[in-house]
């Protein structure tokens, strides 16, 4: 561990100086000027709601690769790079925008807030109260911030007054990110860190929509069950954004609280998806150029637990899958995705669309899918969607963001849409089915025969012939049961394996044991053209490790102790 600034004398050595700056340098991040509302922001709820909700999406961006505060990761990278006296004063200038953008935002919350003051409800009064709170709390966490980014930009050179020993150094900057980027939902009230201000502040802009909008007399209020409408339309637009039809829906498949916002030109709902609230937008005239344009953040918590952080996980990828599936916009080249692993975020974006109707029927989409994302995550938790099916946030961005779709790929979605119907609980009703493709129904029409006539078989109403019977029906192609056979092999192998001789005449009265595969393709460890005298050590160590799940008839008659 080097002690001390010596930038400049790693810099002379260039092979050492290129071993070590592999800091990532910071990129661009929003000015103060981006980070403060336009005048008259917060003389209109519609206007403040659509900035704090902005504003929370900007300073979240922070925490992103790139946002400006990722040599704290790596703070011993950090103090042997040859550019760190830069990356330390790029760090410095990102940490004040951020906290600076945070106060913006916790002032702008206040503005929000006395819009209602000439009519103040209790669910107002009570944030205001809180407000109070929250000043304060931040107000002591930026003095522990700035003092914490003095202490980490002295020079590391230990026994001089006023310096720190690298060992106090690194204790400070991991103090610094702590600071900045922890988050503890249950307690995000007691800001420990900006995180969790921006978080509180979020939960709160939301709520306080409705008694806000109310109380100043700007916008219609309504409510059906667990929706929340505020109406801020011009009565005499003929062609609203949000349909009635997507009103009906949202009405009849969410399960999930949600405040929608409708605009003239901007739909935006927001539903208690994980941690975070998760928000869909829907827009005319979006930032940047963008044109029309609907945009998902999908937010979750990512718990230790390796099971429910994998399914989690798995669940976003489908999610993405399964819009490009159903080709939420056919303008295949304008869906942006991105992701936030620090606050467990992804963002799924279509701009440029070409006209207000395939927005509309984008949104009717989304919809429909999100509805039913409800416990996937528990049942792709429980299986495993790719071989060997090693997961976190890189690798699930590099599996999105690959442009090359693999067999792998097609066979890991099929195996997804498999398992909700196979080993999936009654909770999930996936309304996304009738969004696909005929051949993707169809597979999961065959699909729920088989997982109903195996509950069946265990309740004793229907036999294992039964099985074979819906399994053999002669509606279903060959090609279609040589789709399905993989995935129930992976699910249900004893099952599965008596059928391959069914599938595959060539396999009858052959002496193999089965592979089973992340693919189509027939798979042996003893394949069944091996001659006999080759194959006993294989077939000792095929049953040591599997039994006979997925052996032949001739193998299992072979072993009947087993």
């Amino acid at each position: 561990i080097v002690a001390g600034d010596i930038t400049e004398k790693l810099a002379s050595h260039r092979s050492l100086s290129s071993a070590v700056s592999d800091v990532s340098l910071t990129t661009a991040v929003p000015s103060r000027d981006d980070l403060s509302p336009p005048e008259g922001t917060f003389s209109q709820v519609a206007l403040g709601f659509q900035w704090l909700t902005d504003q929370n999406a900007r300073l979240l961006a922070f925490f992103a690769p790139g946002g400006g505060l990722d040599c704290l990761a790596n703070p011993i990278k950090l103090s042997m790079s040859p550019q760190r006296a830069k990356l330390l004063l790029e760090n410095r200038d990102s940490v004040n925008r951020l906290v600076y953008g945070a106060q913006a935002l916790l002032d702008g919350y206040g503005a929000y807030l006395r819009l209602a003051d000439n009519n103040i409800e209790p669910e107002v009064q009570t944030l205001l109260d809180e407000l109070r709170l929250l000043i304060n709390r931040f107000k002591t966490l930026k003095q522990t911030i700035g003092s914490e980014l003095e202490r980490i930009n002295h020079p590391l050179q230990a026994g001089k007054e006023g310096q720190v020993s690298f060992r106090e150094w690194l204790a400070t900057c991991h103090q610094l990110q702590f600071s900045l980027q922890v988050l503890n939902p249950k307690e995000a009230e007691q800001v420990r860190s900006v995180h969790e201000l921006i978080f509180a502040l979020h939960q709160r802009f939301v709520n306080a929509l409705a008694p806000i909008a109310l109380a100043s007399g700007q916008g219609k209020v309504s409510k059906n069950r667990s929706i929340t409408y505020v109406d801020y339309t011009n009565p005499s637009e003929d062609l609203p954004l949000l349909k009635s039809s997507d009103k009906v829906y949202i009405e009849k498949t969410t399960r999930y609280s949600a405040i929608v916002v409708i605009m003239d030109n901007a739909v935006i709902v927001n539903l208690k998806l994980g941690t975070h609230v998760g928000l869909v937008e829907l827009l005319e005239h979006a930032e940047g150029g963008k044109g029309r344009t609907l945009r998902l953040n999908f937010s979750d918590q990512f718990e230790s637990e390796s099971n429910h952080k994998s399914g989690k996980l798995k669940r976003i990828w489908f999610l993405i899958q399964l819009l490009k599936a159903i080709e939420l916009d056919k303008n295949a080249d304008t869906m942006k995705i991105s992701f936030n692993a620090v606050v467990g975020k992804m963002t799924v974006e279509c701009s440029q669309m070409r006209s207000r109707e395939s927005m509309q029927g984008a949104f009717s989409k989304l919809i429909v899918v999100l509805a039913g994302m409800r416990d996937l995550d528990m049942t792709f938790g429980k299986i495993a969607i790719f071989e060997g099916d090693q997961w976190d946030f890189n690798i699930l961005a590099q599996r999105l963001n690959s442009d090359v779709k693999t067999e792998a790929d097609r066979f890991a979605f099929q195996h997804a849409l498999f398992s909700i119907s196979y080993v999936g609980n009654e909770f999930i009703f996936p309304s996304f089915y009738r969004l696909l493709s005929n051949h993707h129904q169809q597979l999961i029409e065959y699909c729920d025969q088989l997982a109903n006539c195996r509950c069946l078989i265990s309740l004793e109403r229907r036999s294992e012939d039964d099985f074979r019977k819906i399994f053999m029906n002669d509606e279903i192609s060959d090609d279609t049961r040589r789709e399905i056979l993989p995935h129930l092999l992976l699910f249900d192998p004893e099952r599965a394996t008596r059928l391959y001789e069914d599938v595959y005449p060539h396999l009858r009265d052959k002496y193999f044991v089965i592979n089973p595969s992340h693919n189509y393709e027939l798979n042996f460890i003893i394949p069944p053209d091996e001659p006999l005298w080759d194959q006993e050590e294989k077939v000792k160590k095929a049953l040591l490790e599997h039994g006979l799940k997925y052996a032949s008839k001739r193998v299992r008659n072979d072993h009947p102790d087993l």
